[in-house]
């Protein structure tokens, strides 16, 4: 069970100890009340108590703009490494009605996976660009707060990668795992050091609600025009902008 499931089991059981407390006049309410909470549990998964959680939450600007930074992450690390993306979904309700937990985020092309499945395996290659697009997130967050609280879905999504290294190069140890998130964290944190400007376009674009496509042209015309100017920037800083413009 999750941790959210856990709580919500918590106080399912607080409740009714509380209603046995109460006596019959009081305890049929909440008795009432902890039996729509079990319904909503079986029937649907507990994704409406996670929606209206959710929406408590984006209720805050600050929270909505950490997870603005956090996506903005995702997808400039993804344009950079030539990585498809399908679209991003955005805020509590956009996400619930997609199918998506909490409050959605940056959506992948789907046909690379379709790929890894049929070779059996996902590629070294590709392990490395699609694990530094996974912990760009928390780069991001670790850039802007100094803290990262939003990458624990991240994490294991990254986690499921790295399982799926051919035989030759497996991972045998949780300490190998650790270090390989903690490695890909801080070169994702280098790429998005590395192309401020592309950040922030990406964080404008996305707060503006703007299409995918509309971001990801923006970004290409951000990084095309840091190439024009190669006198503002150190040499390698202009290699990292120009080779992500060349993909």
């Amino acid at each position: 069970m999750s941790e959210a499931g856990i709580t919500r089991a918590a106080w399912i059981v607080a409740a009714l100890v509380v209603s046995a407390a109460l006596g019959p006049r009081l305890a049929l309410p909440l008795a009432g009340m902890v039996g729509l909470v079990i319904v909503e549990q079986v029937a649907f998964g507990g994704r409406l108590s996670g929606l209206l959680g959710a929406l408590l939450d984006w209720a805050s600007p600050a929270y909505r703009r950490r997870v603005i930074c956090h996506e903005a992450g995702h997808i400039v690390v993804a344009h950079l490494l030539g990585i498809p993306l399908r679209g991003y979904v955005l805020g509590p309700w956009q996400a619930f009605r997609h199918g998506i937990p909490g409050y959605g985020g940056v959506q992948l092309d789907q046909a690379p996976m379709r790929t890894w499945e049929a070779q059996g395996g996902i590629p070294w290659a590709d392990l490395e660009r699609y694990s530094l697009f996974w912990m760009a997130g928390a780069a991001a967050e670790s850039l802007q707060y100094g803290q990262v609280v939003g990458d624990e879905e991240d994490r294991q999504q990254l986690a499921k990668l790295l399982a799926g290294i051919s035989a030759a190069q497996p991972l045998t140890s949780a300490a190998q795992m650790r270090a390989y998130i903690n490695r890909f964290l801080r070169q994702s944190r280098a790429l998005l050091q590395a192309h401020p400007e592309a950040y922030a376009v990406a964080v404008r674009h996305l707060e503006q609600g703007s299409p995918l496509q509309d971001c990801l042209a923006a970004l290409a015309a951000s990084l095309e025009e840091r190439c024009q100017q190669p006198d503002t920037f150190t040499l390698n800083t202009a290699e990292h902008y120009c080779s992500a413009v060349k993909r």
